[in-house]
């Protein structure tokens, strides 16, 4: 459509070509050249826009990469930190291992020695006794608990028990001894807790746990009459650092044992 305005006569052009024309001027000529200009002004614009919207898909497809990239380890990260997981958790099995063998060497001794006449003769009840036998049978059960998941581990070589002697010759040797082997489970099993990395051997040791502490309690109160008030709190034990237990001699142990151990038990004599 063709506009007047002044006398002249415009050309309307898409896009903003607007010029105003002299009456002489050649029309068709510069109706191509506005033309073209728009075509050329609509690819550049368009070219532009398909760039800036390549450029915004690739940008926001990037923001969404890089977290994930950043937080994800890779392949080699993950394996060093199972190993490393691993490596923890079998340690940790393999020293409460060595310690309810232990148990389960003293309790099934020293019971072997005492008869119920013995417990009676110093004064305990047959309920005692029995206590203990319940005590063995949970010690036992623990071990074969460990055994299975350090063999599962790739450790069984590291399930050997050792062989001990204890000094028990009476009943209150015993019962003063089971009671030192109490605390120190205790505190091996809070210990355990404290450094566990793994969520299914956590719930175990909290299980095991409630079983030393229960067992403890039950040898401080109701078998040695002590205050419970009395009764000290149990702090978290390590690979080198915990209670001492005097007196037990370990008189063959198997090839290979970690020596972290004989420094745990501090006051354990070996004659190997």
């Amino acid at each position: 459509m063709a506009v007047v305005k002044n006398g002249e006569r415009g050309t309307p052009v898409k896009m903003g070509c607007y010029k105003k024309s002299a009456l002489k001027e050649n029309r068709n000529s510069y109706r191509i050249i506005c033309h073209l200009l728009h075509i050329a002004t609509y690819t550049t614009t368009t070219t532009t826009l398909l760039a800036i919207m390549k450029l915004s898909r690739c940008l926001t497809l990037l923001a969404a990469l890089l977290p994930i990239t950043l937080a994800a380890p890779t392949a080699s990260s993950a394996r060093r930190q199972d190993v490393a997981t691993t490596d923890s958790s079998s340690s940790f099995l393999v020293f409460a291992l060595f310690l309810e063998q232990l148990a389960v060497s003293f309790y099934d001794s020293s019971l072997s020695l005492l008869s119920a006449d013995d417990f009676r003769a110093a004064g305990h009840p047959d309920s005692v006794r029995h206590g203990y036998e319940q005590v063995l049978k949970s010690a036992k059960a623990h071990s074969d608990y460990l055994v299975g998941e350090i063999t599962k581990l790739g450790h069984g070589d590291s399930t050997a028990a050792c062989d001990y002697a204890f000094p028990v010759k009476s009943t209150e040797d015993f019962i003063n001894m089971s009671e030192a082997i109490q605390s120190l489970a205790v505190s091996t099993y809070v210990g355990a807790l404290d450094r566990s990395q793994s969520d299914a051997y956590t719930t175990v040791f909290g299980k095991m746990l409630g079983d030393e502490a229960r067992y403890a309690t039950w040898i401080s109160t109701a078998v040695k009459d002590q205050d419970l008030a009395d009764i000290s709190y149990e702090s978290p034990s390590s690979m080198d650092n915990t209670s001492t237990i005097a007196g037990i001699s370990v008189t063959d142990c198997p090839a290979g044992i970690d020596p972290r151990i004989f420094a745990f038990f501090r006051g354990l004599n070996s004659a190997v």
